[in-house]
């Protein structure tokens, strides 16, 4: 099944059209937001009428919901790239850390985040699908194998979940924060890529058993 057909309910296969309108949608909705982007507009990005878009779509808000919550799914869905956390502490920190990094810094995720802070109030359901799809599944992943680690003596004792939060925050809150609020960062990609290895280190000194 390709990220477009998750878009929609399992009620029969999706028709190119309905491809077509979805990625149009997708894409004017990330770029423009929800307010300006118009039917008229994914009509015509699709290369389809707009009759045609109405005949999927009984409207926009429909329409939105339904590329938004597809979107929602593929930012946290499983991949090969999902973090093997059978290695030792160092191995899932760094290989979580990579991860995370690998999707704070790509443009294209970065576009859809901006999109659901910016929609939030007026579709909260999509942001709370955001979060448990992605930096909520994240964070509680790791607090389950940081309370494993706490059991086992490997980890001091301390509240997993917000041990969790702030490991999300030293890798990806420099670099986050500030290309989210003003689309440039001090900081290039490679260069807070580079730095993952000193902050897990870090991470690990500060959380080091007693």
């Amino acid at each position: 099944m390709t990220q477009i057909d998750k878009n929609f309910p399992d009620d029969g296969p999706v028709t190119e059209k309905q491809r077509q309108i979805v990625n149009a949608a997708c894409k004017l909705f990330t770029e423009q937001g929800y307010e300006i982007t118009s039917m008229d507009k994914v009509a015509a990005e699709a290369n389809v009428s707009k009759r045609t878009v109405y005949s999927y779509f009984d409207s926009k808000e429909h329409l939105f919901s339904t590329v938004m919550g597809g979107l929602c799914v593929g930012f946290g869905e499983e991949n090969s790239d999902d973090v093997d956390y059978s290695g030792t502490l160092v191995e899932v920190l760094t290989e979580s850390a990579h991860m995370l990094m690998s999707k704070v810094t790509d443009p294209d995720k970065l576009r859809f985040m901006r999109t659901v802070i910016r929609e939030v109030e007026q579709f909260p359901l999509i942001g709370e699908s955001f979060w448990c799809a992605g930096p909520g599944k994240m964070r509680e992943e790791m607090a389950e194998y940081f309370l494993t680690m706490q059991e086992k003596g490997l980890m001091k004792k301390a509240d997993p979940v917000i041990a969790a939060a702030q490991f999300q925050s030293v890798i990806a809150g420099p670099f986050l924060i500030q290309t989210l609020f003003s689309g440039t960062c001090d900081w290039t990609p490679e260069q807070a890529t580079a730095a993952i290895d000193e902050a897990v280190d870090g991470f690990i000194k500060a959380y080091a058993p007693d």
